[in-house]
């Protein structure tokens, strides 16, 4: 499920960005993903290298710049994502409040938004998810009044609870905030570093140096997906 939604930040960026190049470092997945920068590196190596892939390295990380990852189709899948249809919506990674609620719960969640109603046969196949996964997160989305039973056996969203308001009262805003400052941290780390050995940056960066990529690599400049974390409570 991690690695869905690391594939889901991905999808979010391409979308935003009006292209199917990506250019964000592991830190500013993370935020948007709740994981820590290092599961994130470890699920992009290993999505790259499926037998399948859906995202393509198109060139490693340089200075402050991320890796430069491609949105593939395999050619397995082509006409399969040709013949389905769009889904009317946001496309999010990981909404705050899900950073609490769990993985699960934010899948189950998002195929209810878009659905009327459905019951939990029709939840099970839109998510992929497990059938005791999916009663499990049910149970956890009724509890804090994000869902409900419609007729008794098929559940509907309840569009009064504010996703944002119950992720200030779980304390998640804080988490995420602390989150975002440790990254900066790091980045002004890398940028000194760079600044000291900028003469020998290009060699000591190359893919066959043993070098902790992940531990100073920092997120874009302009703008980053942990913006997009705050700016997507609701």
């Amino acid at each position: 499920m991690a690695r869905r939604m690391v594939l889901r930040a991905l999808g979010e960026a391409a979308h935003m960005t009006a292209s199917r190049f990506i250019e964000f470092g592991v830190r500013s997945i993370a935020v948007a993903t709740g994981l820590d920068h290092t599961t994130v590196g470890f699920h992009l190596r290993e999505l790259r290298v499926e037998k399948n892939p859906l995202i393509t390295l198109v060139e490693e990380a340089r200075g402050t710049k991320g890796d430069f990852y491609m949105l593939t189709v395999p050619e397995e899948l082509r006409t399969a994502a040709e013949d389905a249809s769009w889904q009317k919506g946001k496309i999010h990674a990981l909404r705050p409040v899900f950073r609490e609620l769990g993985l699960p719960a934010a899948f189950v969640y998002e195929a209810l938004e878009h659905s009327p109603v459905m019951v939990t046969a029709d939840i099970v196949r839109v998510t992929r998810l497990s059938r005791s996964a999916v009663h499990e997160a049910l149970e956890i989305l009724a509890a804090w009044n994000l869902v409900d039973r419609d007729g008794g056996r098929a559940w509907s969203v309840v569009t009064t609870t504010s996703l944002s308001q119950l992720a200030e009262q779980f304390g998640v805003l804080e988490v995420v905030a602390a989150q975002v400052q440790r990254y900066r941290a790091d980045r002004i780390i890398w940028r000194e570093w760079l600044a000291k050995n900028v003469t020998t940056v290009a060699e000591l960066l190359s893919p066959g140096e043993d070098y902790p990529w992940e531990m100073f690599e920092g997120p874009p400049d302009e703008w980053s997906l942990s913006d997009m974390a705050f700016r997507q409570l609701a």
